[in-house]
């Protein structure tokens, strides 16, 4: 028997507040162990190395989604197609957001540094967008498969568009810090 339209829509709730509430713990914890921890360097290049390999992951999947987001909007896509790309790389990108978090426990970030708190807040944003998008993903599997981005309705597409510029502008953002941090050392 399924729960009740109602009930499912606050268990999803219920979800998404346990979602940004794991974000926020999550990150909080590894910048805490990051100030504690003095790694050895044999330790440290291998979570430079996971690190590197969490943005390839992620930042590879967000580029897939949004990318086929966009074949969906211009019409080069089905809407089915873009929720088959969802389910088959949101979990990339869930990935490379907890790889970053574990491997940057190790890289002792300096969190003095303003742009370190930038990216740190990138970072912060792309997770709770993650969080924010399993809503989106819920009201797009509602409409029907075939229906053209131009026939959505308007709130709808306007959250396609906003979750995928800030998708793209708060992985960009950590990446780009990152080398910078990384160039400056």
């Amino acid at each position: 028997m399924t729960m009740p339209l109602v009930e499912r829509r606050r268990a999803a709730r219920h979800r998404r507040a346990l979602g940004y509430w794991g974000v926020m713990l999550s990150l909080y914890l590894s910048l805490w162990l990051g100030t504690m921890l003095v790694p050895p360097r044999w330790l440290h290049m291998s979570m430079l190395f996971a690190h590197l390999a969490s943005i390839i992951v992620g930042l590879g999947a967000a580029v897939f989604l949004e990318f086929n987001g966009l074949l969906w909007m211009i019409g080069r896509r089905t809407l089915a197609d873009l929720r088959h790309t969802e389910r088959s790389v949101s979990a990339l990108a869930w990935i490379g957001i907890l790889g970053l978090f574990a491997s940057g426990a190790f890289l002792q970030p300096n969190l003095q540094a303003p742009l370190t708190e930038i990216k740190m807040l990138a970072v912060l944003v792309v997770a709770m967008n993650g969080v924010a998008m399993t809503r989106l993903t819920a009201d797009l599997a509602r409409l029907p498969s075939q229906m053209p981005f131009r026939s959505v309705p308007p709130r709808v597409r306007l959250w396609c568009v906003w979750s995928a510029l800030v998708s793209q502008a708060g992985w960009w953002t950590a990446v780009v810090i990152g080398m910078l941090n990384t160039a400056s050392h």
